[in-house]
């Protein structure tokens, strides 16, 4: 029988959950009983993922941003008391994995955007707490942002994009999530284009006088990548159902 706890186990030496330092309390969150049949995958621990992966028959998620954070206070009362309320009376486990899962090379958000678009020669990029998180790498013929954004699937939310740089792109830097800040770190590497989630106001006049083009795919969309790229290894190592719970946020 599979339980929580084994699936947890492998996971957390797998993705090395305590390789960097993270504001993230990463790994088994809350635990359940029982055996686990299937497993759910979603970006957020809030109630509605929780409510699908429940209606989809699951007895674990694994989440990307988990319920609890070591720099948070955390009181069980008003919305933190009625999730974990749901999770113990619907016997569903939760596991979270941050910054390991955006970092992971074979996993990785980053790493999986990087897969998406083909990118060759690449490197690390982007230091976090002296451990590098993101990717850079060359494509193999220039294209346009538009066949950029066609290949990363993000058509289906007003992805912000800042075209201030080359029409044809041939390099690019990536980093999920919250990491607008690196677009710097971006112009000194001299990427044709930096790819991250969400933005924020001062980059614009950066972009627009470094020249570089920046693409905000929107923080869950470009987080969307590492937990489903686990799906496939938990099904073959515990051969359990897998499904992916899809609660965009637009941001």
């Amino acid at each position: 029988m599979t339980t929580s706890i084994e699936i947890a186990e492998f996971l957390d030496q797998e993705l090395d959950i305590n390789g960097i330092e993270d504001d993230s309390s990463n790994g088994l969150q809350v635990e359940n009983t029982g055996e686990i049949k299937k497993i759910g995958f979603a970006v957020d621990a809030c109630l509605e993922t929780f409510q699908q992966a429940v209606e989809a028959g699951c007895q674990m998620l694994i989440v990307h941003h988990g319920l609890f954070w070591n720099k948070g206070k955390f009181y069980l009362a008003g919305i933190s008391y009625n999730k974990i309320k749901f999770l113990l009376e619907n016997n569903l486990a939760l596991y979270a994995a941050h910054l390991p899962l955006d970092l992971h090379s074979q996993y990785g958000n980053n790493a999986q955007i990087a897969k998406l678009l083909n990118l060759q020669n690449t490197e690390p990029f982007g230091k976090y707490h002296e451990k590098v998180i993101g990717i850079k790498g060359e494509l193999k013929a220039a294209v346009s942002i538009k066949e950029i954004k066609k290949n990363l699937e993000i058509n289906k939310i007003q992805a912000l994009t800042l075209p201030f740089g080359k029409d044809k792109i041939k390099t690019i830097a990536i980093i999920s999530g919250g990491a607008a800040a690196e677009v710097e770190e971006a112009i000194h590497k001299k990427a044709d284009l930096y790819i991250t989630g969400e933005p924020m106001h001062h980059v614009y006049h950066m972009a627009k006088e470094s020249n570089i083009n920046v693409i905000f795919g929107g923080h869950y969309e470009t987080e969307v990548w590492g937990v489903k790229a686990l799906m496939s290894v938990l099904k073959d190592k515990f051969k359990v159902n897998v499904e992916f719970i899809d609660v965009p946020t637009l941001i």
